[in-house]
């Protein structure tokens, strides 16, 4: 026989009978055994049920934990939310003030420059009124100039006539007076004109004359009528600036102070102010300085008698 039929012979070899008693032995061996496993499980139960139902609580308490978390965080969201939309009725409040009280404030504006330009208006239509005025006495003072010499003429004739050697005119001292009324009176007219001409052009008075010129009547105005060395312009197509008598002592001044002189005459000593009006000083009781940049009338201080 060969190897392998010998290994299967072997394989194949019936196996021994157990025992007799081997089978109640076991069982007896191992009755304490499983007595004592059934006792086991009845003695952890509980613990036995924490650790079955320990993952399930774990995960019920955490959702629930993510769950208040949540209505938590929502309910902040819902407050802010109600917080912004707040904000945002504020705001459009905000807005809706603003534009009310920009409205009002242009309404107001509106109101003051239709008030102002009313004034204007207003003290346009006087200043205009006294210009008419001044021309029409200054057109008088022709009259009584010629009046006047035709007196003199006569006065005159009489006397070389009768041989009576002339005295002093007796109206050298009225017609001083009235050339200097007539001063007071070109003086009031250029007053009013650069008034006139700086209400168009910003409360800034005129630099020079020639720049007023659409203000005045004439430039025979600026020809002082006690000035014999000058002879007054026609028109302004021929004044050439010689023929200026007064002197522009304030040119481009803002029209603010009215106490600043605008322009004198050196003859008469008459001034005229920022206002527009005019004054006849006394070279004894007056005088004008410079204060502040700017000429103003100063009277003279005299010392008390006793």
């Amino acid at each position: 026989m060969t190897e392998r039929e010998i290994e299967n012979l072997l394989r194949k070899a019936p196996g021994p009978a157990a025992p007799p008693g081997l089978k109640d032995q076991l069982t007896a061996n191992i009755t304490l055994p499983r007595a004592v496993r059934l006792q086991q499980p009845e003695q952890s139960s509980a613990a036995l049920l924490w650790q079955r139902w320990f993952p399930a609580l774990s995960f019920g308490v955490l959702l629930l934990g993510c769950l208040i978390v949540l209505g938590v965080q929502t309910n902040q969201l819902f407050e802010l939310r109600r917080e912004n939309a707040t904000l945002r009725s504020a705001t459009a409040d905000l807005d809706q003030l603003r534009r009310d009280n920009a409205e009002l404030q242009r309404l107001q504006a509106a109101a003051q420059e239709a008030e102002r330009a009313q004034k204007q208006q207003e003290e346009l239509a006087r200043l205009r009124a006294e210009v008419a005025q001044l021309r029409g006495a200054a057109q008088e003072l022709p009259a009584l100039r010629a009046e006047s010499q035709r007196l003199q003429a006569e006065r005159a004739a009489a006397a070389a006539k009768s041989g009576v050697a002339v005295e002093e005119d007796p109206f050298a001292e009225a017609k001083g007076r009235a050339e200097r009324i007539a001063c007071i009176n070109n003086i009031k007219q250029i007053g009013l004109g650069a008034r006139i001409w700086a209400k168009d052009h910003k409360d800034i008075m005129p630099a020079d004359f020639l720049t007023m010129s659409n203000e005045l009547n004439s430039p025979k105005i600026l020809t002082c009528p006690g000035d014999t060395a000058r002879k007054p312009a026609a028109n302004w197509l021929e004044f050439d600036g010689s023929s200026v008598s007064y002197e522009l002592l304030s040119p481009g001044v803002p029209e603010g102070d009215p106490n600043i002189v605008f322009v004198r005459c050196p003859i008469h000593f008459n001034v005229g102010l920022i206002d527009g009006s005019a004054q006849q000083l006394s070279v004894t009781d007056h005088r004008i300085e410079k204060v502040d940049g700017q000429f103003k009338i100063i009277r003279i201080q005299k010392p008390s008698q006793p």
